[in-house]
Formats: C-alpha cells, structure tokens, sequence
C-alpha cells in the first residue's frame, strides 16, 4: 500500500471520529420525560372528589376549573416533550447507523486498499517475467524449435495473467472510487448533523446569556438561571417572591419579573412556562385556598400577571401550572431542604422548529 493510500485511510477514519465525537457528546443534553405526571393527574381528581363532601358549589366549581386547566395544561406539556423525545431518539438512532456505515466503508476501503498494493505487486512481477521472457525469446535466435515453442506458451500465458490482473486491479479501482463517494457523503451527513446541533447549543447559550443579563441586579439574591433539556430554566425562591402561605408577589420580586417581562417583550418568539411548587407539608390558611395545589397554581398565575402587565409580551406564549409538592429538588427531611423546594419556575423554551425540520431533513 502506497503512502497516499494509507495517509487518505488514517485521515478519513480520523475525521469521521471526530464527527461522530461532536454528535454524540451533545446529545444526552435533549429533554427527559416527567414520569409523574399520571401521579399528579390521579391526585387532581382524587382531590376533586374528596372535596365535593365539604365545599360549597361555588367552590367545588373554581376546583373543577382548575383541574381541567391542569389536565389541559399536563396534556400539553406531555405532547410538547414526546414530540421533542422522538425527534432526539431519531437523531441518536439516524447518528448510530452513520456510525456503523462509516466504520464499514472505512474497514471496506482499508480491505480494498490491501488487495489493490497486492494487485499491483503481483501486476509488477507479471511484468517483470513478460520482459524477461521476451528478451530470452529475443536471444535465443539459435534455439531448437521446441524451444522457442515453450518459449511462446510462457510469454502467452505470462500476457493472459498480466490480463487478468490487469482487469482485477481496474475494478477494485472501480470499488475504490465508490467507497469513497459513499464514505464523503456519510460524512457530509454527519457535518450536517453537527451543525445543527451547535447551533441548537448556541441558541442556547446566546438566550441564558440575555436571561443572565437582565437579571444581573438580582445575582446571589435568590435567583438561579440554568441550561437543561433543551431549555432555560429561571428558579426564584419563595423568600424573594413571596411572604410563606402568600401568593402575593413581594416588591422586590415584583423588580425581578419586570426585567423579565422587559426582555420577554423584546424576544416575542420564546415560550414561557411558570410552574409554582411546594413543600410536603400541608397548607393550613383558610378562606379560597385549600391546599398546595392551590397555593401553587395561585403563584405561577400571580406572575404571569405581572409579566403580562408589558403589553408587549404575547400572552399565547404564556402558560401558568401549579405543581404543588410533588416534582421536589430536594428530600423534604428538614426545613433547609423543604425551603429549596418552594420556588417557582420560569421555563424558557426556544423557538427552534426551524432546526427540527433541518434535523429531519439530514436524517433522510
């Protein structure tokens, strides 16, 4: 095998691992589905239930209503995150089977590369033997008849093996070729899929970067801004929103959401979901509220309205949902822990259908 054979071999394989590298890392950054859903769900109705026995209509129905706007708003979500599963499930199995194809065409090429060094070697010596008998013939003007006749059935047979070697090397040439167009073409597929990944990254990035920047004057103040699933996710504590068993927003908190609603309004394609929660332990106020779900629904709704107070923020991407106590960042053993768990969440999804539908189109 010749040194340009060899350095086309180690390069190619080279480059396709790194492709594959760059694909593979990013990928187990795509969102995980929220098994608890069916949980919360059955606590809604089991709840809707057990109150019919002691509230009034009036009440029994704002619970009603309230509960349909949860299995609305669960049902949502859950579309929202098969959806985007099977689009990452897609793009690991489309990844997967590049991989495996790549790795066939590279151990094919380096197969074919051994049997064409091997061709041409024994092209060499056919050849070498060709001259060889021709000079004999050649020199032996004097020989017997019997001889130049051995002579010519050599020199015959030595040019219909030159032949055959000659048309074995012209196709493993042929192989060559295709292998080669075929192994390009996988690895544009796999540059392709790269690409759009590092830029789903970047619109990532660049969007926490903005998120970062309006909330700057609230750093280390109860204020926590992270990538995760594909999303931004901005989580306040209860003490900077809210007074405990209140969902009434506190002025500072009031502050922090209006630089929110300020960049929300000037970035009108990104969707926003606020998910109040809860500790374990039981609300025990009185009056409307009868519980944590209603604690936490009453929350999420109270800072949707103070985002939307920016009448440039486009209400329809929007969505309040109470949580309660049960989607926790933290056991709820000891106070500490259980103040960590009351927060609401600000989750910011993206606008990137465009970059799905690229996704769908590499992977054809």
């Amino acid at each position: 095998m010749g040194t340009a054979e060899k350095q086309f071999i180690f390069t190619s394989r080279q480059r396709h691992r790194s492709h594959l590298k760059n694909i593979l890392l990013p990928l187990p950054r795509f969102i995980k589905t929220n098994r608890r859903m069916r949980k919360i769900t059955t606590g809604i109705v089991l709840l809707g239930l057990l109150s019919t026995a002691c509230v009034s209509k009036k009440e029994l129905t704002a619970a009603n209503e309230q509960l349909s706007e949860c299995k609305s708003l669960t049902e949502t979500q859950n579309n929202e995150m098969s959806s985007l599963k099977r689009h990452v499930s897609q793009l690991q199995y489309d990844s997967m089977a590049l991989k495996k194809a790549v790795d066939k065409l590279l151990d094919d090429s380096a197969t074919q590369s051994m049997t064409l060094h091997q061709a041409e070697l024994e092209l060499a010596e056919l050849k070498s033997n060709n001259q060889q008998l021709a000079e004999r013939l050649t020199s032996t003007k004097s020989a017997s008849a019997a001889e130049v006749k051995s002579l010519l059935a050599d020199l015959q047979k030595a040019q219909e093996n030159l032949k055959k070697r000659e048309d074995e090397l012209s196709s493993a040439e042929k192989k060559m070729t295709a292998s080669a167009k075929e192994l390009a073409d996988k690895e544009k597929k796999v540059e392709e899929l790269s690409t759009i990944i590092s830029k789903q990254d970047s619109i990532l990035k660049n969007l926490k970067e903005k998120v970062d920047a309006a909330f700057k004057n609230f750093k280390g103040k109860g204020i926590e801004i992270v990538n995760k699933n594909g999303k931004i996710y901005v989580s306040l504590d209860e003490k900077l929103m809210f007074k405990s068993g209140s969902w009434e927003v506190d002025e500072k908190g009031a502050t922090a959401l209006k630089s929110l609603s300020k960049f929300l309004g000037e970035n009108k394609d990104i969707n926003v979901t606020v998910e109040g929660h809860t500790d374990s332990l039981a609300y025990r106020g009185n009056g409307y509220i009868l519980d944590n779900w209603d604690l936490s629904a009453k929350r999420a709704t109270a800072i949707v309205r103070i985002l939307l107070q920016n009448k440039e923020v486009n209400p329809a991407k929007i969505s309040a949902a109470g949580r309660a106590e049960f989607c926790p960042i933290n056991d709820n053993n000891t106070s500490e822990s259980r103040s960590k768990n009351r927060r609401t969440e600000i989750i910011l999804s993206p606008n990137i259908d465009e970059l799905l539908e690229a996704m769908q189109n590499a992977s054809n």
